[in-house]
């Protein structure tokens, strides 16, 4: 601000300060998970960033690749952090010079080094550039309240609460086509519901009609999901983990389920819009998700786990499975949440869902 005003520039240019110092000054619009911008996670992307960071209202990873590319949206925002499995078709497109998205310097993110084994797979990369960047992970669940649903209950470690009658009119489902009929998909039995199309896509989506009786509510913001089980409106719901993590730090009697089928896996990569004008600014954001700081923070503050090799050096081995590490080890089972082929169907289907 001290560098928007004529004073403020007068004293820049006496003081040789125009180049990187007034350019950082700039703000940058993202979109991300509000979660892993909240608390101290805030301040050392904007101290990276040398800016204020603008952050738009999260929905989904569907809602991203949509802003991305409607008209004008690669121009929009600076910064995109969604889905890998998801966005790199969209973003990348299918040959060489048809990507949504700027290469990144990776000379200019030393902490690049530190993405773990695990996620390495999900950079995307073409032609010797790299165009996404793992910088969290996490899970989808059913989230539930233990004071009304016993985790030792089998049928509670499962998806099944979300669509059997056993709660009926005391579960909230959440407002996207992927995770919804993926976690149906797994409910009924099938080994790669990712893959759903034609008859079976449309047997998912009855479904999930002939159920719907037994919803309250279908919620599409974490903070509608948050209240839902806060207020005790509802038991359990479709829940990615911010929402847990920010009522078990008020104190809420609230937990996720490991259900037998899998916890429904994801890592979320950052990338910059092929049109933003802010790609030095973003990238320093990018390198800071993977650094100590941030990395070390991310996961007591939002619920997510840092795809960085230093995210979890200082957690104990009680803390570690708590907070989910066994999908990486395998002690947890897991689907990943893959891009469906047919996904237009799909939202069709999720379309017709919400308006039977």
């Amino acid at each position: 601000m001290f560098l928007r005003t004529g004073a403020g520039l007068g004293a820049a240019a006496g003081l040789g300060l125009w180049g990187t110092t007034a350019q950082a000054a700039a703000s940058i619009d993202v979109v991300m998970v509000n979660a892993a911008i909240s608390g101290p996670l805030r301040g050392v992307l904007e101290g990276a960033s040398g800016g204020k960071i603008n952050d738009a209202p999260w929905q989904s990873t569907t809602d991203v690749v949509s802003r991305l590319t409607a008209p004008g949206g690669t121009g929009r925002y600076d910064l995109l952090i969604a889905g890998s499995d998801f966005v790199r078709k969209p973003i990348m497109g299918p040959r060489p010079g048809s990507e949504l998205v700027l290469p990144l310097d990776t000379a200019k993110m030393p902490n690049f080094g530190q993405v773990a084994d695990a996620f390495k797979k999900d950079v995307a990369d073409r032609d010797g550039k790299v165009y996404m960047v793992p910088v969290f992970w996490g899970f989808d669940s059913v989230i539930y309240n233990t004071e009304q649903m016993p985790e030792s209950d089998p049928f509670t470690q499962s998806w099944a609460p979300l669509f059997e009658d056993k709660y009926a009119g005391r579960i909230a489902w959440y407002d996207a086509a992927h995770q919804m009929i993926m976690a149906a998909g797994l409910h009924l039995g099938n080994p790669k519901p990712e893959d759903l199309d034609g008859k079976d896509l449309d047997e998912v989506v009855r479904f999930l009609i002939s159920r719907k009786k037994n919803i309250r509510t279908i919620w599409s913001t974490f903070a509608q999901g948050t209240n839902l089980l806060a207020t005790g409106e509802v038991a359990c719901l479709y829940g990615p983990i911010p929402v847990r993590a920010e009522l078990q730090r008020k104190g809420f009697k609230i937990t996720n389920a490991w259900p037998r089928e899998g916890v429904l896996s994801f890592a979320h990569s950052a990338f910059v819009p092929r049109d933003s004008k802010n790609l030095e600014a973003s990238q320093a954001v990018i390198n800071a998700m993977l650094g100590k700081d941030y990395a070390s923070q991310v996961t007591k503050a939002s619920g997510y786990l840092s795809t960085s090799n230093l995210g979890s050096q200082d957690f104990s081995p009680e803390e570690r499975k708590r907070f989910g590490y066994g999908v990486l080890d395998g002690s947890t089972k897991h689907h990943g949440l893959g891009f469906p082929p047919a996904i237009a169907k799909w939202i069709e289907g999720w379309n017709r869902v919400k308006s039977a």
